[in-house]
């Protein structure tokens, strides 16, 4: 049995030929785009599992590839980029982004948020509506969607597994270790500022839509829903 396509977006052939290897070794199937417009038409013709996405192939450069991935699906999507720059994991989030890998990076860690990214995807919940509300907050588990009032936020993937675990309860401090698990990261290999933007950038979605200040980061510790008074 096949395993699941992933498409790999970079203009080095070297970093393409490697990406390739790595995946194919554990039995992925691998397709590959060299440029922004050539991603995009190949993720629209064949419905890739996960993107690999490089930042610097040209115009339109892999944010704006993102960016446009994101308007119409939740694919996970994961940046590899050679910049190292804290400015760059920010941007590649909030462009969309799950994942951040700097180049160089080892087959193995390549291969391991790959399959994170696939496992959590996968999971396939009970079938049963669950309507989570707290704080002006409603969370339909069924449609995956978060309202504010009459306002939808749009989520990725991510970030709606982040408010899924915060809103099942909205006054646990849940700890860094069991966020990450439920947004599909490794403790090993996830860092601290990463978690933070995810958080951040899911914050500002939330207060932009009308509602209120949320999602309270307690130093040393993890995350709540609802901030400390």
């Amino acid at each position: 049995m096949q395993r699941e396509l992933i498409l790999v977006v970079d203009d080095n052939p070297d970093i393409r030929h490697f990406v390739r290897a790595s995946l194919e070794s554990e039995g992925f199937r691998v397709i590959e785009a060299i440029d922004g417009e050539s991603a995009l038409s190949t993720f629209h013709e064949s419905k890739p599992a996960v993107v690999i996405l490089d930042l610097s192939i040209g115009q339109p450069d892999g944010f704006e590839v993102c960016r446009e991935i994101r308007k119409s699906s939740t694919t996970p999507i994961i940046m590899l980029t050679n910049r190292g720059e804290e400015m760059d994991e920010a941007m590649c989030l909030a462009a969309g982004a799950d994942d951040y890998i700097t180049k160089p990076v080892s087959s193995r860690i390549l291969n391991l948020r790959v399959t994170t990214q696939l496992r959590h995807r996968n999971v396939k919940p009970a079938h049963v509506v669950n309507i989570y509300e707290a704080e002006g907050l409603q969370l339909n588990t069924e449609t995956r969607e978060l309202s504010i009032g009459e306002n939808r936020v749009a989520l990725t993937k991510t970030e709606y597994d982040l408010i899924h675990l915060l809103m099942e309860q909205p006054t646990r401090v849940f700890t860094r270790e069991q966020v990450i698990e439920a947004i599909g990261g490794s403790v090993e290999y996830s860092s601290d500022h990463l978690l933070d933007t995810h958080a951040s950038r899911l914050r500002l979605k939330i207060k932009s839509a009308g509602g209120p200040r949320v999602i309270s980061a307690i130093r040393g510790v993890g995350y709540r829903l609802i901030p400390l008074t």
